[in-house]
């Protein structure tokens, strides 16, 4: 009996990492999903855990870029895998831009993060050979320069795809330079580290387990490029099985800023209290989005009527 090997130039543990860092994604980008299509009202922009769980996805995805680069080089630097590679991020990224652009002009993506790694994997060749601690310093320094200090001087809209101008564009996905060349330049040197300490064969892989993730890793363009276009279709599905209408699904959430200025004032003129008004209406405001209730359905008043009782408690 004999084991499959992995293909040539990849490495199991990789592969893994990589598949972990997909299965991440989509789990963060069905959240996204959900709360945009009102399922639920889950505060994705601000909130701390949703935030810190979006940095470390992207910081993961670039750290493997890194090591990625590393591994090409000590197998040999073979340029038409490197060449080729390059090509299909480059071109992944291209649809990203332009499938965006037709379906949320508003918010398109211009720079998101597969234009971050075809950027990456051709800058990154110049800290291949630096030392470990110059990579570390470096890329520290990377993710650190956005947040000491920005310039107008970056605010042209030509130069946001750098990250230091005092403008933060309205974009799905924005991952610039800086500071997201930085985890590729840790990645290197952390790749680096392990070679020191382990063999480049290691048998790290997660066992039979894991294969699924493995997959996934060693087809990370095509997983990222198909995952939301199934995840939205099945949500599409579900909230018709539910009675929901897909155009008021993909359409924008209402703007809920009149009703807000008039709840608060209705409410005080009740003899709420200021603070408390904010949170009531906020709430209502909320519901009301969540639970699509803006336009007129069957049941709507019960269904005002218990958010209301929710809220006021």
């Amino acid at each position: 009996m004999t084991t499959a090997s992995p293909r040539p130039g990849r490495l199991p543990v990789i592969d893994l990492l990589r598949g972990l860092a997909l299965l991440a994604m989509a789990l963060y980008h069905f959240s996204w999903d959900l709360r945009f299509f009102r399922f639920v009202d889950w505060d994705l922009q601000d909130g701390v855990a949703w935030v810190a769980a979006r940095y470390l996805i992207a910081g993961s995805f670039l750290a493997l870029v890194g090591a990625g680069l590393v591994l090409w080089d000590i197998q040999g630097r073979n340029w038409q895998r490197w060449a080729i590679r390059l090509g299909k991020v480059a071109l992944g990224a291209v649809v990203v831009t332009v499938a965006t652009w037709f379906a949320m002009r508003d918010g398109f993506i211009f720079f998101g993060i597969l234009h971050c790694i075809a950027v990456a994997s051709v800058l990154g060749l110049l800290a291949l050979r630096l030392p470990v601690l110059l990579n570390l310093v470096l890329g520290l320094g990377v993710i650190a320069l956005p947040i000491m200090g920005r310039s107008t001087l970056f605010d042209p809209s030509w130069l946001l795809w750098l990250g230091l101008g005092t403008v933060v564009p309205h974009s799905n996905d924005y991952e610039p330079l800086f500071p997201w060349f930085g985890p590729v330049l840790l990645g290197i040197a952390m790749a680096r580290l392990w070679l020191r300490l382990r063999a480049p064969g290691g048998k790290v892989d997660g066992g039979a387990l894991a294969r699924p993730l493995r997959w996934a890793g060693r087809h990370s363009l095509g997983f990222y490029l198909l995952h939301q276009p199934i995840l939205i279709g099945l949500l599409l599905v579900v909230g018709m099985a539910f009675g929901r209408d897909p155009q008021a699904m993909l359409s924008p959430p209402p703007d809920m800023t009149p009703f807000l200025i008039s709840c608060q004032v209705q409410c005080e003129q009740r003899g709420g209290g200021i603070e408390s008004c904010h949170a009531y209406c906020g709430c209502m405001a909320d519901g009301i989005v969540a639970q699509n209730l803006s336009e007129a359905t069957p049941g709507l008043r019960d269904r005002l009527g218990a958010l209301d009782a929710s809220c006021s408690r």
